[in-house]
C-alpha cells in the first residue's frame, strides 16, 4: 500500500512534464523561385508572353522538387525518432521547419482565426485530432511511469521490464482542449503504478504558431490499487494565474511568453514538430 501511495506522489509530480508534451513570424509556404528567362532563352525580342509562360511552366517543377525534399526529410525525421538520434533529430527538424507547408498552425484552435461573421475558416483546424508521440527529448514527459529503484534506492528514469507505454494527446480544437495521456500494460506478473494517466489542458493561440499551455485536472486509474479510491481518482492544478505570476516573476510577459507553451515548428496532414518554452522538442503523428 506504500508502494502504491508513493507511486500516486509521483504521477503528480511528473504531471507538468507530460502536460507540456506537447509566436513569431508565420511560416510562409516555401517557393523555390524560378530563374527568370534570358533574352536568348525567350528570343531577341524578349516577348512577356514567352516569359510569363516560361514562369507557368517552372512554377510546379519547383513546387514538385519542394515536395519531395518534404517527403525524403519527414521519412529520414521517422526514422531518426525510432532510432532515438537526438543529434540527428534536432538537425532534421531545422531542416524541415523551413518547408513547413501550413501558413497558420493554430487556425481554427479556439476560434483563432475567424472569419468577419465569427465564423472559422472550413479549413479544418491543423491541430486538432489525435497525434501519437514519437519522439522527445523531454524524458519525464516519455516516460513517467518510473517503477524500478535503482542501488540507491531511488526511482530510475524509466518504466519496469515488461511494462510497455504509449503516450499519445487528442486535441479538440474547437473546444481549445487537449488531452494528454500515458497508457501502461503489461502481463498479469508484472507490476505497474497505473493503467492510464490523463492531463487535461486548455490551449489558447497566442498567434499563429505559438499556442499556451494551462493545465486543468488531470485523472488516474488503476484497477489494480490496493485501496478502492486508488483505483480511479482525479487531481486539479493550480489556476491559470498561478502560472502568470510565475512568469512575471521570471521577467516574462505572459501574454507572450507564458509559464508553459509551445510553438510549432512544422504541420502537414500526418506530422507535426513542436518546440516548448524549455527548448524541448517533441515529434508527433497523426494517430
Amino acid at each position: 500500500m506504500i508502494y502504491y501511495c508513493l507511486n500516486t506522489l509521483l504521477l503528480i509530480a511528473t504531471a507538468l512534464p507530460l502536460a507540456s508534451g506537447f509566436s513569431s513570424p508565420v511560416f510562409a509556404f516555401p517557393a523555390v523561385l524560378p530563374t527568370l528567362p534570358t533574352k536568348d532563352a525567350v528570343g531577341v525580342n524578349n516577348n512577356n508572353d514567352d516569359i510569363s509562360n516560361s514562369n507557368a511552366m517552372s512554377f510546379p517543377f519547383a513546387s514538385l522538387r519542394t515536395q519531395f525534399q518534404r517527403n525524403d526529410l519527414k521519412k529520414k525525421l521517422v526514422a531518426a525518432a525510432k532510432e532515438k538520434d537526438e543529434d540527428l533529430v534536432l538537425s532534421l527538424i531545422d531542416d524541415l521547419s523551413i518547408l513547413n507547408p501550413t501558413d497558420c498552425p493554430t487556425l481554427g484552435l479556439a476560434g483563432y482565426g475567424g472569419n468577419a461573421d465569427g465564423s472559422i475558416s472550413a479549413v479544418r483546424a491543423p491541430l486538432g485530432g489525435s497525434w501519437r508521440l514519437l519522439y522527445t527529448n523531454a524524458k519525464d514527459a516519455e516516460e513517467p511511469a518510473r517503477t524500478e529503484k535503482d542501488a540507491d534506492g531511488q526511482f530510475g528514469k524509466s518504466a519496469a521490464t515488461g511494462v510497455q507505454v504509449a503516450t499519445g494527446q487528442s486535441i479538440d480544437a474547437a473546444k481549445g482542449e487537449c488531452v494528454n495521456f500515458i497508457s501502461l500494460t503489461s502481463d498479469e506478473n508484472t507490476s505497474r503504478p497505473f493503467d492510464r494517466l490523463e492531463i487535461t489542458i486548455r490551449m489558447t493561440p497566442l498567434n499563429e504558431k505559438r499556442v499556451r499551455l494551462d493545465f486543468l485536472r488531470g485523472q488516474v486509474s488503476n484497477a489494480n490499487a490496493p485501496l478502492a479510491f486508488l483505483r480511479e481518482f482525479g487531481f486539479s492544478f493550480p489556476p491559470a494565474v498561478v502560472g502568470d505570476v510565475l512568469a512575471r516573476i521570471r521577467g516574462k510577459d505572459p501574454s507572450v511568453e507564458p509559464q508553459a507553451y509551445f510553438d510549432v515548428l512544422y504541420i502537414d496532414d500526418s506530422l507535426r514538430v513542436h518546440r516548448t518554452g524549455l527548448g524541448k522538442v517533441f515529434v508527433q503523428e497523426r494517430a
